[in-house]
Formats: structure tokens, sequence, C-alpha cells
């Protein structure tokens, strides 16, 4: 080949396809590790497990870890619970307050851009979180009953809900 530039062409091309057949496949991955992550009633039994085979426990030592282990699984989806809903509240005081900020045309292409971000969240099972019982369902007792503790206060003896 005397003439160079097809070579750089044809190297450059080959570069794109790979890095496009990359993406898809790394967003597949994605997409199948977010699928399969476990939902927060499986967190405990999960984790027990997890430590069973590492440390090889015992069963009567996995007995005594199960309440524990529950409890503080419990406690930490009761925390998500609460930082997804106040992280939401943020969002969307964040989009008003930008919206007001923007012209008419402005105003449609942001909010047309918050649906697709919203629509794509959606799709990777993304902001349907929140406090959940084992049956995977919303905690019943409204917010107060998932509140999580401020900062600086001490935090009750038993956690709310047990």
């Amino acid at each position: 080949m005397n003439q160079p530039w097809k070579l750089v062409l044809l190297l450059v091309g080959i570069f794109a396809a790979g890095g496009v057949t990359g993406g898809f496949v790394g967003m597949k991955v994605v997409q199948t590790k977010i699928a399969q992550r476990p939902m927060p009633e499986q967190w405990a039994p999960w984790h027990l497990k997890r430590l069973a085979e590492r440390l090889d426990l015992k069963p009567e030592q996995q007995e005594e870890l199960r309440p524990i282990i529950k409890r503080n699984m419990d406690e930490l989806n009761r925390l998500r619970g609460y930082a997804m809903g106040e992280t939401k509240i943020v969002l969307e005081r964040m989009e008003r307050e930008v919206a007001e900020k923007l012209t008419p045309e402005q105003r449609a292409k942001f909010e047309k851009q918050n649906q697709e971000f919203r629509e794509r969240a959606k799709k990777f099972g993304l902001g349907q979180g929140g406090p959940r019982n084992e049956k995977g369902e919303r905690s019943p007792g409204g917010p107060e009953k998932d509140k999580a503790p401020v900062p600086g206060e001490k935090p009750p003896d038993k956690p709310p809900g047990n």
C-alpha cells in the first residue's frame, strides 16, 4: 500500500468498531450486575451466608449472629430509604429552582431532559428504593417511623419497628 491514509483510515475504523462494541458489552454487563444485586430483604441472609462461608461458622454461631445481622441490616435499609427520600426532595427542589431561571424554551428542554433521566433510572431499577419489609413491600408507618437519627442525636436503644 503506497497510500498510508487508507491504512490509517482502516485502523481508525477498526478502533472505532472495537470501542462501540466494547461500550455495548460494558453497558450490558452493568445492566446485568444491577439486575442481580440483592434486594434489601436479601441483605441479611446474603451477609450471613457470606460470613458463614468465609469464617467457617458453626451452625450455633450462625443462629447467634442471625438476629444481630437482621436487626442491623433492617436499620441500614431504613437509613437507605430515608437518605433516598431526602435525596429525591433535594433534587426536586433543585429542578424547580433551576426551571424558574430558564426561558420557556429552555424549561421545556430541561423538563424533557429530566424525564429522560427518570426513565433511564427506572429502566435500571434505580430510584425505587426506600424502606421495605421482608416481602419487599414499603414499610408501613409513614416517614416518621423510618426517619433516620439526626447527626449528633443519641440513637434509640432499640431500632424503630423492632
